[in-house]
């Protein structure tokens, strides 16, 4: 069984795809607010706050040894986390804390983290998951000390890159989604032609998380970067969306970020690239494209 905590967001969402198409488990999928309107005779949807510890003991009984715990939920948005401080510390780091000493008998826990634990970056120089963190901002440093609560544990942590796809969340489009909404109307579109990120798809980062776990169960490689190997701006992922659809590639205009700064609440980053050469060690692949 399965046990996808933060299921109804974007990622959750492609991890119940990929769970149903590629195994036989069943999942047990969290929410923290409206019930998903997605159902599946495999897919049980169970409400849960997780800052809420008798809720996550109640949880806990539908665990066991053999149970597959994939843990999504976070306060994510950087500027709101800078406003929110201590609502989202009470949700990314004692609610997680509270999870994995609940959840320690699980078969394997994989927690959801990113790349901007590493901090600031270059087009040239890919993150291996030994570096050094220096996280840019607030948001950042919450995932780093989160990463710490789940290795401590005993547990994994996958390492997310910039993600770039359609929503499968009703009524609730992607970033992807209004692009090409925007395209298929004939409006401009303002995109950074010189942050560069690693790219992938949610499909893909789905596809490649439940690989992992599906082969190793708890891998003894604990950090892993999910990420593929082309380095993009937004720019080129627009383009390539664009591309694919076969809309009005003049449409998207490149900007700077170095000019956009007040744009942001919290500080970003302006690059950072993941290296993935453990990712395709582990599941003996050789390249790693964005498919959109």
């Amino acid at each position: 069984m399965y046990l996808i905590i933060g299921a109804s967001g974007f990622l959750g969402r492609y991890c119940i795809k990929n769970v149903l198409e590629n195994t036989n488990e069943n999942i047990i999928a969290t929410y923290s607010q409206s019930r998903p309107i997605y159902r599946h005779s495999r897919v049980e949807w169970v409400p849960l706050n997780v800052c809420d510890i008798n809720a996550l003991k109640e949880l806990s009984t539908h665990i066991s040894n053999t149970t597959k715990i994939i843990y999504l939920a976070a306060f994510h948005h950087p500027d709101k986390v800078e406003e929110f401080p201590e609502l989202a510390w009470n949700i990314n780091i004692v609610a997680l804390a509270n999870a994995v000493n609940i959840f320690h008998n699980a078969k394997c826990l994989y927690y959801s983290s990113t790349d901007t634990v590493y901090g600031e970056g270059s087009r040239e120089k890919k993150f291996l998951e030994t570096d050094s963190l220096y996280p840019v901002n607030l948001y950042g440093k919450h995932k780093v000390l989160a990463e710490q609560i789940c290795l401590t544990k005993g547990f994994n942590v996958v390492r997310f890159p910039f993600i770039f796809g359609t929503s499968l969340v009703e009524g609730r489009p992607h970033f992807f989604d209004n692009i090409k909404s925007d395209l298929e109307h004939r409006k401009i579109v303002e995109m950074f032609s010189d942050s560069y990120r690693s790219t992938l798809s949610f499909n893909q980062c789905a596809h490649y998380l439940i690989s992992l776990i599906e082969k190793f169960g708890a891998c003894s490689e604990k950090i892993i970067n999910i990420a593929g190997d082309d380095v993009m701006s937004k720019y080129d992922a627009a383009i390539t969306l664009a591309d694919k659809y076969e809309l009005d590639k003049s449409l998207i205009r490149p900007v700077s970020i170095t000019q956009n700064n007040g744009i942001f609440r919290a500080k970003r980053a302006a690059s950072g690239t993941l290296d993935n050469s453990k990712l395709k060690s582990l599941l003996n692949i050789s390249e790693i494209h964005l498919e959109v």
